[in-house]
């Protein structure tokens, strides 16, 4: 009885409750293609995640860019002109802190990992 409560209060502890909570995202103002930009880090606005915005003309990958975009941009895809080139922007949004920052990086809660790690340890006890 006892390990079902205390997994019980695990599941609990690893709810993650992102609305409302501030988001950190990396700004890149546009760079062509994959080359590599100055980048920063800018904190979102209430009801804005982190997003990558890819932009193509036909089948080559013109421009990239990062930041925050108001949640209602994710998955849009966007036709449009510069300089007698028309191409297509679409936006790629995620909710966790710096997940538009390109990299394949596998990301872990600390909170959830602590938890997992304290319950290893207690069920061994209890």
């Amino acid at each position: 009885m006892n390990k079902l409560i205390l997994w019980g209060l695990v599941a609990l502890l690893c709810i993650h409750f992102g609305e409302g909570q501030v988001k950190r995202c990396i700004k890149c103002d546009f760079t062509l293609g994959d080359i590599p930009c100055i980048q920063s880090t800018v904190t979102c606005n209430t009801g804005e995640v982190c997003a990558t915005i890819k932009g193509k003309a036909g089948s080559a990958h013109l421009i990239t860019k990062r930041n925050c975009v108001e949640r209602s941009r994710c998955g849009v895809n966007d036709t449009t002109s510069w300089v007698g080139v028309t191409y297509t922007t679409s936006t790629v949004c995620c909710e966790e802190d710096f997940c538009n920052s390109g990299v394949g990086v596998i990301r872990f809660s600390l909170l959830a990992g602590l938890t997992a790690l304290l319950c290893f340890f207690l069920t061994k006890i209890l």
